[in-house]
């Protein structure tokens, strides 16, 4: 029965963990999609925008579906935890049943036994002192198991009534997750029209959208290059006149190979340089969400954020660099021994080049284009090449 008990405290304590992972897990999509409707909102629906838009609604659509499979998850996990307290329920109502009859025929028994003289005829009627030992120990122990059997059924009834409770309540919470269920898929559709209507717009003047994203992908391999360059330079002139230098590699005092190793054994723990975030575009090479035969190119991450996000240091280390591009746009570029972040796309900064940052201090503010787009560009460095900062940052 304690074993039983235990089992069943057991499973409820693992199924509660998994509605709290679906739960959380949830949060943070309907956020990213709060962000996403927030996006699609302040786009202008411009002939500059409409590529963003079907890439944002697209990705929308994909966070939708993704919230619709986690509420089938909860609902599923709810319909299981109703079947298995709805055949306790069962259960525990025919041992209820069976113990009750039980502890009636104890009863009736004990009353008809009742008399003292009937118990003392029992007792002296014993043909030795053995005999009446064990037939006192007899009588107690009917008595214990009487009392036990009365104790079990008030357990099992408090139990029952428990379990009623918490099948009231379940079927509640699935009624509210169905219902939030039928909302999504509605949304959903509402989002696929209107990602048809403007992938329509789209197609009929292809050749110009992809013109622009060419043009687009030319200015951001110039930048890219220019970071390279910057960091290669800085490697250079690490290295002069030092012993042991190694060419493409920094060249490390004590205290940057201890910055240097801290850094590395925090991969996978640094946090994110924005608060609240969707991932706009991830590192490395990748097809065109919208127009096919276009690959887009990155060397980090992108994330787009709400207007006046501030862009936070991900480590300890040391600004070595605040640049300007000729439309007034600034990039802070922090130092972790051999490794550099680089915030680009922000609209003013509250570092300057020697300064000494600790991790989640503010760098500057993040700038909002005249689409209403709020994005940080973010690449991260090891000496001279380029690495995948989702491998570096928390993950979720």
């Amino acid at each position: 029965s304690n074993r039983a008990f235990s089992d069943c405290a057991f499973a409820k304590a693992k199924a509660q963990s998994e509605k709290a992972r679906l739960e959380a897990k949830k949060a943070k999509i309907q956020a990213e999609i709060n962000q996403f409707s927030r996006l699609l909102s302040n786009v202008k629906k411009e002939s500059k925008t409409m590529v963003l838009l079907v890439e944002t609604i697209d990705k929308k659509i994909a966070r939708t579906q993704e919230l619709i499979n986690i509420t089938n998850k909860q609902a599923n996990l709810i319909t299981r935890s109703i079947k298995k307290n709805t055949d306790e329920n069962n259960k525990l109502k025919k041992e209820i049943k069976i113990q009750k009859e039980e502890y009636a025929r104890m009863i009736v028994k004990a009353y008809k036994s009742k008399n003292e003289q009937s118990r003392l005829m029992f007792l002296l009627s014993s043909e030795d002192f053995l005999q009446a030992y064990k037939r006192v120990q007899y009588l107690k122990s009917y008595a214990d198991y009487r009392k036990k059997q009365a104790d079990e059924i008030t357990a099992k009834s408090m139990r029952l009534e428990q379990i009623n409770k918490d099948l009231e309540v379940e079927k509640k919470q699935k009624q509210e997750v169905l219902k939030v269920n039928k909302q999504q898929r509605v949304a959903l559709q509402k989002d696929k029209q209107e990602q048809e209507n403007l992938l329509a717009v789209v197609k009929q003047d292809e050749k110009k959208y992809s013109k622009e994203i060419r043009e687009a992908s030319k200015e951001r391999a110039i930048i890219n290059r220019q970071i390279q360059k910057l960091i290669e330079a800085d490697i250079a002139a690490s290295n002069v006149g030092k012993t042991g230098a190694v060419k493409g590699k920094f060249y490390l005092s004590p205290e940057a190979k201890v910055l240097a190793n801290n850094f590395k054994s925090n991969k996978g723990k640094l946090p994110y340089p924005v608060d609240e975030f969707i991932i706009s575009r991830k590192y490395g090479d990748q097809p065109h969400p919208v127009l096919a035969g276009i690959k887009i190119a990155s060397n980090g991450l992108r994330f787009q954020a709400p207007s006046n996000s501030p862009a936070k240091a991900i480590f300890t280390g040391e600004v070595v660099r605040v640049q300007k591009a000729a439309n007034g746009i600034l990039s802070v570029y922090v130092r972790h021994g051999n490794y550099t972040s680089v915030y680009g796309n922000l609209k003013s900064v509250v570092v300057q080049k020697g300064d000494k940052v600790n991790t989640q201090d503010i760098l500057g503010m993040v700038f909002t284009d005249n689409s209403g787009v709020t994005e940080l560009r973010f690449v991260l460095m090891e000496d001279s090449h380029t690495v995948n900062p989702s491998s570096w940052l928390l993950r979720f």
